[in-house]
């Protein structure tokens, strides 16, 4: 797998200019808040509605809740069951979605310009009057459930699990996945869904945002029409403690028979508001963020451990995991982690490049573009602005704050926001095949747990 460096590879040239489309706020009587961003030059429209009604919201024994929640809105309205509701999308050629995350929940359609007022009308129905049906609920609770046990059985999502519930102490929520976990989730109830939906899902901490080929007041007159009725507000979320499960150490999750092993290494990371933001992006992508980053280099391309090595922060309203991971045959186990952990200490230890840090820094600075060449994508990218309260100016300064990252601040950074003492060495895998060569490492106290049935 090994592959020399080719001398004639042409140098990359320099990104584009790119100016993040203008865009509009502004409040309606209920508390929306509305984002217009208006693109002449595009054939379609999407609208995404936020309301802070993510996992973070959602009380610890009803974990779950918030995902299901949002899955439910789009299985009918009072006034439409769930064939009618498909049947009322398709007859406008709309594209109708809901989902969840830590920290937001979300409502969107995508559709062509003048099907923009009856697409709102629909998702004014759809958040503010939904069917919440008892048979729908329990399918897809079902699924949820069935879902979970599918992932057990993969061994890449199965480590990410069990890194969370071994990073995180007892008690913190992000030590289980935003979906929940299989005993809350079977716990629920529709009830359950209707009252956190009635608690939270409200205009008062809502965002709606509009991105593309629309006039700005016909649709301001759709959305007052519609949305300016809506009720309702909600506590919004909860304030998250992190607390980390212990220090450093090694955790192999048993996977008898297993031909690989799936590495996750890292410890709590950074919140979304963090200062250091930008410098903890670029020295995440030089760690593992690019192709041509350090342990995809090290791993994959000079020893051939790995088809892919990656590192990343996830941050969040409250500090999120910091993660590297890799997937290896059994046998190089041990000498991976190795590896991996050399590469964190080097990063510590020694600054990149310029050139190193260039081609990672081009790299992020080149395709920064491309996540907005959608309607949707220009939308997605609002929604940080929303649920973070980031500055109006966030993307235009985005570049900027990138290419100020020199080396120096890579590894001040590296220092500061990798914690050696800290790290969390978790594998699923053979127990039997693994154990003795890497306690013979020295990582850390190693434990061994059987896998969640």
């Amino acid at each position: 797998m090994t592959r020399a460096a080719n001398p004639l590879r042409p140098a990359p040239g320099a990104p584009r200019p790119y100016r993040f489309p203008d865009f509009q706020r502004r409040s309606l009587s209920n508390g929306l808040t509305v984002w217009l961003v208006p693109l002449a030059d595009r054939g379609l429209v999407n609208v995404h509605l936020l309301v802070d009604a993510g996992a973070a919201a959602e009380p610890e024994e009803r974990a779950g809740v918030a995902a299901l929640t949002a899955q439910l809105l789009v299985t009918g309205t009072r006034r439409l069951d769930a064939a009618a509701f498909a049947a009322a999308t398709e007859r406008l050629g709309i594209e109708v979605s809901s989902e969840s995350s830590w920290d937001s929940a979300r409502a969107a359609f995508q559709t062509l310009p003048e099907h923009v007022d009856e697409g709102l009308a629909l998702l004014a129905e759809m958040v503010s009057e939904p069917r919440l049906d008892g048979d729908e609920f329990e399918r897809l609770k079902g699924e949820r459930l069935a879902d979970i046990l599918q992932a057990r059985a993969d061994a890449g999502r199965l480590a990410d699990e069990m890194f969370l519930r071994t990073l995180y102490a007892d008690g913190v929520p992000y030590a289980r996945l935003s979906a929940g976990s299989p005993e809350s989730v079977e716990a629920l109830t529709v009830d359950h869904v209707r009252d956190f939906h009635g608690g939270h899902w409200g205009a008062g901490t809502a965002h709606l945002i509009i991105a593309g080929g629309f006039d700005p007041a016909t649709a301001m007159r759709s959305v007052e029409q519609h949305l300016g009725g809506w009720a309702g507000g909600g506590p919004g979320h909860r304030t998250i403690d992190v607390r980390a499960g212990g220090g450093r150490r090694v955790v192999i999750v048993d996977r008898p028979g297993s031909v690989q092993s799936e590495l996750r290494v890292g410890h709590i990371g950074i919140q979304r508001a963090h200062p250091e933001y930008f410098p903890a992006l670029v020295m995440a992508a030089v760690l593992g963020g690019v192709f041509g980053s350090r342990l995809n280099l090290r791993l994959r391309e000079e020893l051939g451990y790995t088809y892919g090595a990656h590192a990343a922060f996830d941050p969040r309203r409250a500090p999120g995991p910091f993660t590297a991971r890799a997937a290896v045959q059994t046998e190089v186990t041990a000498p991976a982690i190795r590896e991996l952990l050399a590469q964190l200490d080097r990063l510590r230890a020694e600054a990149p490049s310029a050139a190193e840090l260039a081609e990672v820094r081009d790299f992020m600075i080149g395709v920064f573009p491309l996540r907005f060449e959608s309607t949707g994508g220009v939308a997605a990218a609002i929604e940080p602005l929303a649920v973070y309260g980031l500055d109006d100016d966030y993307w235009q300064t985005y570049r900027s704050k990138l290419e100020v990252v020199g080396p120096a601040d890579v590894q001040r950074v590296a220092g500061e926001l990798i914690r050696p003492d800290e790290l969390l060495i978790l594998l699923s895998g053979d127990a039997d095949a693994v154990r003795d060569a890497v306690e013979a490492e020295g990582f850390g106290p190693l434990e061994v747990m059987a896998a969640p049935s």
